[in-house]
């Protein structure tokens, strides 16, 4: 039995036919619009009801995406009568990394225990820019459990400068009396 079709394969397929209608920011957005219908409970249940035909799933999918690329719409039929829509949220984001890569840009995530001001941001977002050769968008989350410092994760990689990771470091040491 062949293997069904991965998010990602779905977003590289999704990816190049945006891309030679040179609309892959439009349909970044149309799909990030359908994944969110698509994650409303509601829509859950009507699109796994057996009951419901294909046929009113498929109109309903035509009247959800009014104004979508043809192609996105036929899409959406396609992983209705899959059953699988429950890979559009990954989908989404896999389309948005082919994007980012596309376009030179890294998604790069700071948690830090207080707000970080607009110059920090700015001057964090230069430093991984320049470091990684990409132009960097950065989000920036709080998390009052690491207490200070921060942590910075850009794809796999993650740098942990949070004093709780700082601390749990210096109590394992203490624990296993290994100060040297």
């Amino acid at each position: 039995m062949a293997k069904a079709p991965t998010a990602r394969r779905y977003a590289e397929a999704l990816f190049a036919l945006a891309h030679e209608r040179r609309a892959e920011g439009a349909w970044a957005e149309a799909l990030a619009g359908a994944r969110d219908v698509f994650s409303e409970h509601t829509a859950v249940l009507y699109f796994s009801e057996p009951r419901i035909s294909r046929e009113r799933k498929l109109a309903a999918i035509a009247l959800l995406a009014e104004g979508y690329d043809r192609l996105i719409v036929n899409f959406l039929g396609l992983l209705v009568g899959r059953q699988a829509t429950s890979l559009l949220r990954e989908i989404v984001a896999e389309f948005g990394a082919l994007l980012d890569e596309s376009e030179g840009r890294i998604q790069a995530t700071v948690v830090s225990a207080a707000p970080l001001s607009d110059e920090q941001r700015a001057r964090l977002t230069a430093l991984l820019s320049a470091t990684l050769g990409k132009t960097v968008a950065l989000d920036a989350r709080e998390d009052p459990e690491i207490i200070g410092g921060m942590i910075v994760r850009v794809g796999d990689q993650v740098i942990d400068g949070s004093v709780r990771t700082r601390l749990g470091a210096l109590q394992r040491q203490l624990a296993h009396g290994s100060l040297a």
